[in-house]
């Protein structure tokens, strides 16, 4: 399982290197002084794809899996690393990993440090090195990824590895606080996508939901439903339905020149008082008070 190492590369690769003295301006520039990504790159099929550091490397590793699988060692254990998983090394720590020999991963990866990259290592691997990455965050973690590979493609300039570094910062906070991983949950496998479940609730804002006929829409049993969605959005499902109605609330709040009780009416709540009572329990103020506060 060792594999080869890597010796010509692979088809279709992303891979983008800051040189030493680039990487030392983004270590003292203001704007990328806390976080930057001086190294970061796409290996798809990356067959005989193979690392080694005894020592560990000099800067965190981020490693995410799309397709196929591969393997990671760490502190003398071996572990797989498959499709919608995420993998993180912090700085110094040992290790070795690689591609499966029939059915090699793809993987987007990339070599991060600053003041705050510890931060978010200790948060990020709180519960071990993996984390379950849901479908959503998946396709959110590529695009900028994909962003990150398009602006360095233009040159390996100070202006582009700033623009990267500030895309870096927000893929490690969506992998954060989007995942498992912000709860101490970051074992949870990522078993099912909730984005047209989601998208089911916005689409329904006129009326409350029930639990059974939002798992019914998901294709899960009540119970089943309730505990992958807490575990990959962090809320309940029907609180979560409330929060996107109250939030709909706060925009025809600032928006328009309906009464409070014609909003209330308007996304399904028949008692204004008790609409007004959630109102302040969700935003922390009455929606009136809400409305002379508005920004924007």
């Amino acid at each position: 399982m060792k594999g080869t190492p890597l010796a010509e590369g692979f088809r279709g690769q992303a891979l983008h290197f800051a040189s030493a003295d680039l990487r030392k301006e983004l270590a003292r520039h203001p704007l990328s002084a806390e976080l930057s990504a001086p190294y970061i790159g796409w290996f798809p099929r990356a067959l005989n794809h193979y690392r080694e550091r005894p020592e560990g490397a000099d800067e965190n590793i981020f490693i995410y899996c799309t397709s196929g699988r591969g393997w990671f060692e760490i502190d003398g254990q071996q572990h797989e690393l498959s499709r919608g998983w995420a993998l993180l090394i912090p700085r110094g720590t040992p290790h070795r990993y690689g591609a499966d020999e029939s059915n090699p991963w793809s993987i987007h990866w990339a070599h991060f440090e600053g003041h705050e990259a510890p931060d978010y290592m200790s948060r990020l691997i709180s519960v071990g090195y993996t984390i379950a990455v849901p479908p959503e965050v998946g396709r959110q973690i590529e695009r900028l990824a994909r962003e990150s590979y398009h602006v360095l493609a233009t040159g390996h300039t100070l202006r582009n590895f700033l623009l990267v570094a500030h895309s870096f910062r927000h893929l490690l906070g969506i992998l954060l606080l989007k995942t498992g991983a912000f709860d101490g949950k970051s074992t949870v496998p990522p078993s099912h996508d909730f984005s047209k479940n989601i998208e089911f609730m916005h689409n329904n804002l006129s009326r409350p939901l029930a639990l059974r006929e939002l798992a019914k829409q998901a294709g899960l049993s009540p119970s089943r439903y309730s505990a992958l969605f807490r575990a990959q959005t962090g809320t309940a499902p029907i609180e979560h339905h409330i929060g996107l109605r109250i939030h709909a609330a706060c925009s025809l709040l600032v928006t328009s020149t309906l009464s409070i009780k014609e909003i209330a009416a308007r996304l399904g709540y028949e008692d204004p008082l008790y609409f007004s009572r959630l109102f302040r329990k969700t935003m922390g103020t009455s929606p009136s008070d809400y409305r002379r506060g508005a920004k924007g």
